[in-house]
């Protein structure tokens, strides 16, 4: 909406009002993939617009996935992937390496699972597969709930 001609840029109140909502989210519920990636573009923006300042927003960051049924979320989990994998689908990528908190949160039941992961892939998902947008996952802690959720839908790995 920046460049739009006839339409106003928002201030730089305005951005720093929408950052501060979603670097709540991030730290608290978590952040979906699409609020995630507005967060980054605000963060660059706003050290655009204050340079010299440390960047804004540090900390963890927390993103949620929702997946309608457990079935949807065990098609989702990467074997290849060891201990154990997830494909979160999503319309872009973090670099891999990247770390974050997960909360996965099963429509159906109503469930939610948390836990930290790392990004091990982009645009790769279960058996390989290439036809979806999105990154591979792999937990960083050997003991967390969605790691053994997803033990219980797979089996243990």
């Amino acid at each position: 909406m920046d460049d739009v001609p006839g339409v106003k840029a928002p201030s730089p109140q305005d951005l720093l009002r929408e950052f501060a909502r979603l670097n709540r989210l991030r730290k608290d519920e978590g952040v979906t993939p699409l609020e995630l990636q507005r967060w980054l573009d605000l963060r660059q923006k706003l050290e655009k617009a204050f340079p010299g300042r440390p960047p804004p927003g540090g900390g963890p960051i927390r993103v949620r996935v929702e997946f309608e049924t457990r079935r949807n979320l065990a098609q989702s989990i990467m074997a290849e992937v060891r201990p154990i994998g997830l494909f979160l689908p999503t319309p872009f990528t973090c670099d891999p390496g990247t770390h974050f908190d997960l909360r996965v949160v099963v429509a159906e039941t109503g469930d939610s699972y948390d836990g930290p992961v790392v990004v091990v892939s982009n645009n790769v998902g279960p058996g390989y597969s290439t036809q979806s947008l999105g990154m591979g996952v792999r937990f960083d802690a050997a003991d967390c709930a969605l790691r053994r959720a997803l033990d219980e839908l797979y089996g243990p790995s």
